[in-house]
């Protein structure tokens, strides 16, 4: 929040960063969009009795109040702010200045943020979706508490499929509402058959690729593992050998899940669920070779980059798209 001798220095030199000058009137609706705005941002001032034509900045003697109490029924939260008034060129101006929020903060159920022409608008909220095997959990769970912080992403993780035993599309339609898919690529990730099944079904979106950001593991990520949670995590997608191997893995995976069902003498409701896991055994073998090659092609950060440069890499390509 700037001080008085700030404002005071912001007029004179029209300085309309993160400052809203108003005139002839505000309400407590427009005024509750802009403090919503500011507080989901870095702080801002509302400066009463002012009109800015975009050029210059004009003082204007009638003044009007600012109705907080009538404001603030219309946020969800109790927001931080100092009122107060400032004199310039022998006139006074009220204003109001807006802290940072460490909440959302919304009007009407609606977050709002300041645009490139310093208007309050809609905050658009990116759904990210974070694809990982429960042995990588220790580096799912860094994502999710920085992703977190930004008010503009909402994490999900964890969809539980056996919730969707009977309707695996269903399934597939949850992960599809998200606008993006963070995938922890491991070697049990990739030989893990939720977390390809997850992959490969969302392969078939027109857009996946635009939608698909990923980390690909390295060894040295390995110190961001608890102790008794490290293995040879290490997914060696960029090594021609190793991505032939889990072709290999996945195609014997099919065939003895082929043969156990067919030598399964039992009623069908005890084997229902193999025949989903059979299902999705289809699923990832016609699609494997190719997310190898799409991983391989579209060089990822290793989460030892992304934590290192605060997770830019990531929030960066969020909000561009």
């Amino acid at each position: 929040m700037k001080t008085k001798d700030e404002i005071i220095c912001a007029i004179r030199e029209k300085d309309r960063k993160n400052i809203m000058y108003i005139h002839p009137v505000l309400s407590p609706e427009t005024a509750a969009k802009y403090i919503s705005a500011f507080a989901n941002g870095n702080g801002g001032e509302i400066i009463l009795g002012i009109y800015d034509d975009g050029v210059n900045l004009h003082t204007k003697k009638n003044k009007f109040p600012l109705q907080i109490e009538k404001t603030k029924e219309f946020l969800n939260i109790d927001i931080n702010y100092i009122v107060g008034e400032v004199e310039y060129n022998g006139a006074i101006f009220p204003y109001m200045s807006i802290d940072e929020s460490d909440e959302l903060v919304e009007m009407c159920n609606t977050p709002y943020c300041i645009d490139d022409d310093g208007n309050a608008v809609e905050m658009k909220r990116n759904k990210i979706f974070i694809s990982y095997t429960h042995a990588d959990k220790d580096l799912a769970d860094l994502v999710e508490n920085k992703l977190n912080k930004q008010k503009d992403i909402i994490i999900t993780r964890d969809i539980n499929i056996t919730k969707y035993r009977d309707d695996l599309d269903e399934f597939m339609k949850t992960i599809r509402e998200h606008d993006f898919i963070v995938s922890i690529v491991t070697r049990k990730y990739l030989m893990s058959l939720n977390c390809m099944y997850e992959i490969t079904e969302s392969m078939k979106d027109y857009n996946f690729i635009e939608k698909l950001l990923f980390i690909v593991v390295d060894k040295d990520d390995a110190q961001y593992y608890k102790e008794n949670n490290i293995y040879d995590i290490e997914a060696g997608v960029y090594d021609t050998d190793k991505r032939l191997d889990y072709i290999i893995y996945w195609n014997n995976k099919n065939k003895q899940m082929e043969e156990k069902l067919k030598n399964a003498d039992l009623p069908y409701e005890y084997i229902t669920e193999y025949t989903i896991d059979k299902r999705k055994l289809v699923s990832i073998i016609t699609s494997t070779s190719k997310f190898m090659d799409m991983l391989k092609d579209k060089i990822g950060s290793t989460f030892n980059q992304i934590q290192k440069d605060d997770f830019k890499i990531l929030k960066d390509e969020i909000r561009e798209k």
